[in-house]
């Protein structure tokens, strides 16, 4: 939705086939006077590391790269949304470990810190850019586990499914609906699934609700449907919320009640965006992060990986995760850049299909 003076208006999805210019308009007219200097240089700078990463010959130097675009890009995000007025006294706010197993990837892990730091001031920038993309903060210093991040990566998925002998996690919506009744001036959420999805991974039910942390949010109600004879599962905000005068003033407050547990391709074909929901163990709840930050947590790891034990890399792409990772650092990018994208904008941003 976009906000007038008065009211709000549906958006309708944005195609550029240089995400780059949408982010650096709406710096232009959404950042403070003070901090946008200092938005569009780091998104300039972002721009620069993107270029010659993904120019780069060799595999072991896109990394390091990359994440310097990511950060950058974080930077110019949470100075646009007003999260911080500066970044001059700014540091990753991760750091990479290994436990006790020794090997890189599978026993690494990241302590990721509360921001500010305590003992300097400096902002943690990882926690920054939890908050300006979630509205939530770290609730302390954690550690996150790279085995526990990965299969929170959606291209690709089925590879890490793959190398792992384990279960594929994400399950792909059909649609996401909102309704209205007029007469109580209420509106909610339904969402629908193919129940063959579920049938295929063996997921009951009540698993999906759980794993996929709707549960208590979401309740199973009769669906009918059946699209080229297959059926579809249907589950329905269980609190709906109640408008005054016209019901799209709570329609952003109705995404956001579910965004933090959808998963999002981009694509450059209709419907242009697909959503899924990611089904974790209840143990890993808390390894659980926001789409945008499992990526630029990753990609923090590997750069880290690539600055100071290059030979290390090298381990981790000949072992049975290798493909994960080079499809990672080759196609997770550019969804990155069109992810970023659609938050400066607050609009769906996607590829025009265009041959």
């Amino acid at each position: 939705m976009y906000k007038t003076t008065r009211r709000y208006g549906l958006q309708s999805t944005l195609f550029a086939l240089d995400p780059w210019t949408i982010s650096k308009a709406n710096i232009q007219t959404r950042c403070p006077d003070a901090a946008r200097p200092e938005a569009l240089a780091s998104l300039e700078q972002a721009q620069d590391f993107y270029k010659v990463a993904t120019s780069a010959g060799i595999m072991a130097s896109r990394p390091l790269l990359l994440y310097y675009c990511f950060m950058n890009l974080a930077k110019a995000f949470s100075l646009t949304v007003q999260q911080r007025a500066t970044f001059n006294q700014a540091q990753h706010g991760l750091a990479e470990r290994i436990g006790p197993g020794g090997r890189e990837l599978v026993d690494a892990y990241l302590q990721a810190f509360k921001s500010p730091n305590r003992r300097t001031g400096d902002l943690n920038l990882f926690d920054e850019f939890l908050q300006a993309i979630s509205s939530r903060a770290l609730a302390a210093d954690i550690d996150f586990h790279l085995t526990n991040l990965l299969p929170q990566i959606l291209p690709g998925h089925r590879l890490w499914a793959e190398a792992t002998s384990s279960q594929e996690r994400f399950i792909a919506l059909n649609d996401i609906r909102l309704n209205e009744d007029g007469g109580d001036q209420q509106i909610w959420l339904t969402v629908e699934l193919f129940a063959d999805d579920l049938t295929r991974l063996g997921v009951t039910h009540t698993r999906l609700l759980g794993e996929s942390l709707l549960a208590g949010d979401f309740r199973e109600v009769q669906c009918a449907i059946k699209i080229k004879g297959r059926k579809l599962i249907r589950f329905e905000q269980i609190r709906p919320r109640s408008y005054t005068h016209r019901p799209s003033d709570e329609v952003p407050h109705l995404v956001a009640d579910i965004k933090p547990f959808l998963w999002t391709t981009v694509a450059s074909i209709p419907p242009f965006r697909r959503y899924y929901v990611y089904l974790s163990p209840v143990a890993e709840h808390p390894q659980i992060l926001p789409q945008l930050l499992s990526i630029f947590a990753i990609m923090y790891y590997l750069g880290s990986i690539t600055r100071y034990r290059p030979h290390h890399f090298d381990s981790i792409i000949a072992s049975a995760l290798g493909p994960r990772i080079e499809e990672f650092i080759s196609g997770q990018p550019l969804q990155f850049i069109y992810l970023m994208a659609s938050e400066f904008a607050e609009q769906e941003v996607t590829k025009p299909s265009i041959v």
